[in-house]
């Protein structure tokens, strides 16, 4: 069963990669919770089990701290929609940890679910040695999402990304494959030809990952190594006897080896020393700091809300910033903003505790091995040196990007954070202790009902978030009726969905363009503003809906209420030129000539390629009606 649940957890971060990380559509997150959620009820198998390693009580604690005040802060969250993408990310997460620090604790269990990581990884360098080779305009798969082919087919030119929508992601994967390989050939107790297998595999994924030309993968791979090499000397203390020295100089040797190959991709390469020079001088990711330190002071103890980055980082970021971030590029900061204070404080106490509790596991389980045999070689030291180096990795990184948003890379590192709370490996004296069989029961009970409430999270939003896809795809091809049908079918799924509003009201404004009479487009306008008022209703800090309710009220005959709901995404998105263009046309039409031009030529500081004639026109009219008549 336990093997089962293993694979079962590699199918999931299989299945979120395959469907770009899971990431910026809610939807391709499901099928990867579905199965977490699967594995999670099954995790009750746990019950039966009377011996086996008990989790430190510490860490399952802080564990059940933090997500019980995130899930608290997205339950309450003002924007439910953006809300529940987290709540279910978070379920999924918790499901992850619970089953590898209480049910997944036997090390060849565990190395069932890294071994799928290794086919992963071994795929996902392919595509990206691929990617490298090719002026690509899109993935080795159909794009299942209309709006990312237009925002990421020609984004990132030849650097690998594989089924990521970003390079970072991938480095953030590969890298943890690429040091878990190194501990289980260095350290594990595979034969010869498995281990060669291991070490082929991590070494393609450290391929793929210098391929990626990620600088947060570049610092965070320094990082886990060097952790890596401590804790080998470390291991090397406890055991090997005498064979320390020849151990020692053959870990030096491939370490020396690894530095030289680096050092002669980066002296071969002007685009990798381009890359790794800008380092430390990222002025990009300084902005969006400053960005988050706004949002923070709005609500540093409950923060602002989940993912409200996305509505604070328009309204705050600077005017020569032309990117509309989605995330943060530093996820201790986006957490810090959007969760408030005791969620990093808690985050810095897991990590810490995580940390602790996994370095004192490594020394008993290398101890145990000594005594029972002259090598300290094991799987549980192995995978304990792998999670305590990807660990190193993942705070590394996370100063960088944003992989913990990612749900693939958030499912693994789950993975990984439960693996240090339990070594798999029974302490002395431990196997009939009454406090470690309650942990594990506890985490077990933990699991299924995570695993049972995610099921139940993902089965409400499969339908609307399924339609809401489909009614994007149709809607931005101009397909107005089968955009209309997914609208309405996603809405009898799930009524309180703002996107699927804001379809249907996009459809009906598509439609009125198509509509012979006056009196038909304008009650098409009017149906169209209905639904758009619901769309700001549900999610009233999104400007685009706001935006698009005001082309509604305005084309409808409402220009009063119009320039209201203008102004308002105007204030939450003052970057956006949209909002000044339509500004202006909405004074156009009230004949308020000068103010009309002032809105255009705002909106030509924003980068409008149109502005140039729409000033010149208004100011046409502007001298045509100040000119005295015959």
């Amino acid at each position: 069963m336990r093997y089962l649940i293993a694979i079962l957890c590699a199918l999931a971060v299989t299945s979120a990669q395959a469907l770009y990380g899971g990431a910026m559509r809610p939807v391709f997150a499901l099928p990867a919770f579905a199965t977490v959620g699967v594995a999670g009820v099954l995790g009750l198998s746990g019950l039966f089990r009377k011996n086996g390693s008990a989790p430190g009580f510490s860490c399952l604690t802080t564990v059940l701290a933090l997500a019980g005040w995130l899930l608290w802060c997205e339950w309450t969250a003002l924007d439910a929609s953006l809300a529940a993408g987290y709540l279910r990310l978070t379920m999924a997460c918790l499901v992850m940890y619970f089953l590898f620090a209480c049910v997944i604790t036997n090390p060849l269990h565990r190395l069932a679910f890294v071994s799928g990581l290794l086919v992963l990884a071994m795929g996902q360098t392919a595509v990206g040695i691929w990617q490298t080779g090719h002026a690509h305009t899109g993935f080795p798969l159909p794009w299942f999402s209309e709006q990312l082919r237009l925002w990421y087919a020609l984004r990132f030119g030849n650097l690998a990304h594989g089924f990521y929508l970003n390079h970072n992601h991938l480095a953030w994967f590969l890298n943890a494959v690429w040091l878990s390989a190194l501990a289980l050939t260095c350290w594990g107790r595979w034969g010869v030809t498995a281990k060669v297998l291991c070490l082929y595999a991590g070494l393609m994924s450290l391929a793929g990952s210098i391929l990626t030309g990620s600088r947060g993968g570049f610092l965070s791979l320094a990082a886990g190594l060097g952790l890596f090499c401590l804790l080998s000397a470390m291991a090397l203390a406890i055991g090997a006897r005498n064979k320390r020295l020849g151990a020692l100089l053959a870990l030096l040797a491939g370490f020396g080896m690894l530095a030289g190959t680096g050092w002669y991709i980066y002296e071969s390469s002007h685009v990798v020393q381009e890359r790794y020079n800008l380092l430390l001088e990222d002025s990009y990711r300084s902005s969006i700091i400053a960005v988050v330190a706004r949002q923070f002071q709005l609500e540093p103890l409950q923060g602002t809300g989940a993912g409200t980055f996305l509505y604070f980082g328009r309204q705050f970021r600077d005017a020569s910033n032309p990117f509309d971030d989605v995330y943060a590029h530093n996820d201790w900061a986006q957490v810090t903003a959007d969760f408030g204070f005791p969620a990093l404080a808690l985050l810095l106490v897991i990590v810490l505790l995580h940390f602790a509790n996994g370095l004192k596991s490594l020394s008993e389980v290398l101890r145990q091995r000594m005594t029972a045999s002259s090598r300290p070689q094991s799987h549980a030291a192995a995978l304990m040196m792998a999670a305590l180096s990807c660990l190193a990795i993942f705070v590394t990184h996370s100063f960088f990007d944003f992989n913990m948003q990612i749900p693939a890379n958030a499912l693994v590192a789950a993975a990984f954070l439960g693996m240090l709370a339990n070594s798999g490996v029974e302490a002395a004296g431990s196997r009939r202790s009454p406090a470690g069989r309650g942990n594990r029961i506890a985490g077990s009970l933990a699991a299924a009902a995570s695993g049972a409430g995610l099921l139940f999270l993902v089965w409400r939003a499969a339908g609307p978030e399924f339609y809401g896809l489909k009614a994007e795809n149709a809607l931005l091809i101009g397909d107005w009726e089968k955009g209309s049908e997914m609208a309405k079918a996603g809405l009898v799924a799930g009524q309180a969905h703002p996107g699927l509003h804001a379809a249907l009201g996009e459809s009906y404004m598509l439609q009125s363009l198509a509509l012979g009479t006056a009196s038909a487009r304008w009650m098409n306008y009017q149906a169209a503003a209905r639904e758009f008022s619901e769309a700001v209703r549900l999610a009233p800090m999104v400007s685009a809906y706001r935006l698009q309710l005001a082309r509604a009220l305005m084309e409808a005959g409402r220009p009063g209420r119009a320039e209201e709901e203008t102004l308002e995404a105007i204030r939450l998105g003052p970057a956006q030129l949209d909002g000044y263009e339509l500004y202006g046309q909405i004074l156009e039409r009230a004949m308020r000539w000068t103010e009309a031009a002032r809105a255009y030529h705002i909106s030509g500081m924003r980068g409008n390629p149109r502005w140039g004639k729409q000033f010149e026109n208004v100011e046409r009219k502007r001298r045509a009606a100040e000119t005295p008549q015959g």
